[in-house]
């Protein structure tokens, strides 16, 4: 008597997820989590349009001794504090609750490579900081008359969210070095104190002498040179404020990437 045998298929080689599909699915995802949370579309969309309005709208006729017209310094110093409060409460309060809830966790579990999750994040942040821009844009433009033409919008746009990664760099340090209420708690201050510091409320010039000596190891001081440097005629090089962004990349990012690791060692 012969014992049937069930045939089954070969062992196949190790299975590879399709990268572009399930990057577009976290992509996705991440788009919906910003927009279905109110208080983080206020903080990041309607704050900046609100000031823009307190403080923009009533000084949009005014020219500073270089020749800038105060509604479009304005205007990009709003810009820039957007990109500040999405940075710090997308990666920051939103990667702490999401590491200790699980969501880490279970993606380490499944086939998708941890820099996926990552480059997902980045990516939707870095669209949902286009459209605050635009409206913040639209508003001055349609409220206040402020535009500003199409190529220097276009290259303050690009400045804004290059420049962006050192802040998203710094959210990710404070996600994976704070608890969730302490990561909350920190990405609040750190995008009030930081935005006041950075002069993108009040110029540096009309706060304290120790305000401004302090501002140059900020990041969102050179986000807010740069970008403001854009409007002045025939402006200088903006060099040493794209290597001091560079190097604020670099050392925040080392601080996430010690703190993930860490995290993760806790979990094996």
């Amino acid at each position: 008597m012969t014992t049937p045998t069930l045939s089954l298929p070969a062992p196949t080689s190790t299975r590879r997820t399709p990268l572009l599909p399930a990057l577009g699915q976290l992509v996705r995802a991440e788009l919906r989590r910003m927009f279905r949370n109110p208080m983080f579309a206020l903080g990041t969309i309607g704050f900046p349009i609100l000031f823009f309005g307190l403080f923009g709208l009533p000084n949009i006729r005014e020219v500073t001794a270089s020749g800038v017209n105060v509604g479009q310094l304005i205007l990009v110093n709003f810009g820039a504090y957007s990109l500040l409060s999405l940075a710090m409460f997308s990666f920051g309060s939103a990667v702490a609750a999401e590491r200790t809830g699980g969501w880490l966790r279970l993606l380490r579990a499944s086939p998708l490579p941890t820099l996926l999750y990552f480059t997902a994040k980045v990516v939707a942040a870095l669209l949902f900081s286009a459209m605050a821009l635009g409206a913040l844009y639209a508003f001055a433009h349609f409220a206040g008359g402020v535009t500003l033409p199409l190529g220097l919008a276009l290259t303050v746009l690009v400045k804004l969210l290059l420049g962006m990664i050192a802040l998203i760099a710094m959210g990710l340090a404070v996600g994976f070095l704070a608890n969730p209420q302490a990561a909350q708690i920190t990405a609040q201050i750190v995008a009030v104190i930081m935005s006041f510091a950075s002069g993108l409320f009040v110029p540096l010039e009309e706060l304290p002498r120790f305000v401004q000596q302090l501002a140059p190891f900020l990041p969102a001081y050179h986000l807010s040179q740069l970008v403001g440097g854009t409007l002045l005629p025939g402006h200088a090089s903006q060099a040493a404020h794209w290597l001091a962004l560079a190097a604020f990349t670099l050392v925040f990012g080392a601080l996430a990437v010690w703190g993930f690791r860490k995290d993760e060692s806790r979990e094996q």
